[in-house]
């Protein structure tokens, strides 16, 4: 018999059947990024356009879920880290040297208790992509989830926080139970429920320019030629607002900064390359690319704006990276 996982394509009415019609059904749908309702219009404008969903089928009638975001890779309400040593603390942005605990919230959408869900915590350097086989992991937590009910797990291994990129990490939770076939080594939280990532991190604009590099992953078996697209301007759910612990902020429409993209470092200063980039990646590789973000305006101590780091392949999005720029 096989190991590899069964991928089964679920209709909206599906979706809702299995998880009883109620709330939960609501919350399943958006996570496998579908409309709650039966027509486009909650999806939000500039969105990436919902795809079919690929429900993982378990060996247990317990179907966990993590939900993702909007767009659906980087953006998960359902993963978020406290920052110091009190995990009950209030959610925030991880300091690098420093010690954060790592939060994930669990849904149980099926029809039977979840009697020891196991979930695993991980942290990457940003990439568009990340692949398990090159990701870190922090610790591993189990809870009891009752059929219908949503729980929020905590791993209680504290994650030392990396110097890299100033702390800015991203995290991924997998949440299974111990008969679950095996995941692909490609983190793809669209196709996974039970799978989410968040490639959400804070900085504070201020007129110094704020630096990142971020990894565009490759294939494994053939060269690949993507564009990375810096996309300023949106609006975060305030539920994803709170995780980050800048709920009291309000998004604002004119860019406030310039953003470089380029494949070597920049000089303080000089010139920061262009917003779109088009990198060739070898099999089986990940090119790093610097990011420069450099101010133009001015965001009050209540403001955010967002940036979106977009991978794409002939019109294809591939993955990518959020920032929220914050008033300093």
């Amino acid at each position: 018999m096989s190991n590899e996982p069964v991928r089964l394509s679920l209709s909206r009415r599906d979706i809702i059947r299995m998880s009883g019609g109620t709330a939960l059904a609501a919350a399943a749908l958006g996570a496998l990024g579908l409309p709650a309702a039966d027509d486009a219009t909650n999806v939000p404008s500039g969105a990436p356009a919902p795809q079919a969903p690929r429900m993982r089928l378990a060996a247990s009638g317990a179907q966990l879920l993590i939900r993702d975001g909007t767009p659906h890779w980087y953006e998960s309400p359902d993963i978020w880290a406290v920052p110091g040593s009190d995990p009950n603390g209030p959610p925030g942005q991880p300091v690098a040297g420093d010690i954060a605990f790592v939060w994930a919230r669990v849904a149980n959408t099926g029809r039977d208790d979840a009697f020891g869900a196991q979930v695993r915590f991980y942290w990457a350097n940003p990439s568009t992509r990340m692949r398990f086989s090159t990701i870190h992991l922090i610790g591993t937590a189990y809870a009891d989830i009752p059929a219908g009910a949503t729980q929020d797990v905590l791993c209680l291994v504290p994650w030392k926080v990396e110097f890299v990129n100033g702390g800015h990490e991203c995290l991924v939770a997998v949440a299974s139970m111990p008969d679950d076939p095996s995941l692909p080594d490609l983190v793809d939280p669209p196709a996974y429920p039970n799978v989410a990532q968040r490639n959400l991190t804070v900085f504070k604009v201020l007129k110094s320019d704020f630096h990142l590099m971020v990894g565009i992953g490759g294939g494994q078996q053939e060269t690949q030629r993507v564009r990375l697209t810096a996309e300023i301007g949106g609006e975060l759910p305030e539920e994803a607002l709170a995780t980050l612990g800048v709920q009291q902020t309000r998004p604002v429409t004119k860019p406030q900064f310039r953003v470089g993209l380029s494949l070597k470092p920049t000089e303080p200063g000089g010139d920061i390359g262009e917003p779109v980039l088009d990198v060739t990646v070898p099999p089986g590789q990940s090119i790093p690319v610097y990011v420069t973000v450099r101010t133009t305006g001015r965001l009050g101590p209540d403001e955010y704006q967002l940036l979106r780091l977009v991978e794409r392949q002939d019109q294809q999005v591939l993955g990518g990276v959020s920032l929220v720029g914050i008033g300093g």
